[in-house]
């Protein structure tokens, strides 16, 4: 895909990189060319939840990334079960407050 993270980049950004938890959202960065990835098992939710979710959040990333041309490779991990838990508002408010607290 597009902006996705090739596998060596995700186990480097995975164990060597920081982590920020916003809202329900567990995100790990590291400043490099952009890309997004997840972290959610089948214990989150059914499979259309789970697809719903990454599409929301890659949508969001494309989104963001426009507005703030620095290049972010984010590993994006839910804390909370995915039904009901995450709407297109939340995760808009998880998204903008994630960026706000890195300061772009």
């Amino acid at each position: 895909m597009k902006n996705s993270i090739s596998n060596q980049d995700f186990k480097k950004i995975l164990f060597n990189s920081k982590s920020l938890l916003v809202r329900d959202l567990l995100f790990y960065y590291k400043e490099n060319k952009p890309g997004v990835s997840f972290i959610v098992s089948r214990k989150l939710g059914k499979a259309t939840l789970r697809n719903k979710f990454k599409r929301r959040c890659r949508s969001l990333f494309i989104a963001m990334e426009k507005n703030n041309p620095k290049n972010i490779q984010l590993i994006i991990k839910p804390k909370k079960k995915i039904i009901n838990n995450y709407s297109w508002l939340e995760l808009t408010r998880s998204f903008e407050e994630f960026y706000s607290k890195l300061g772009l």
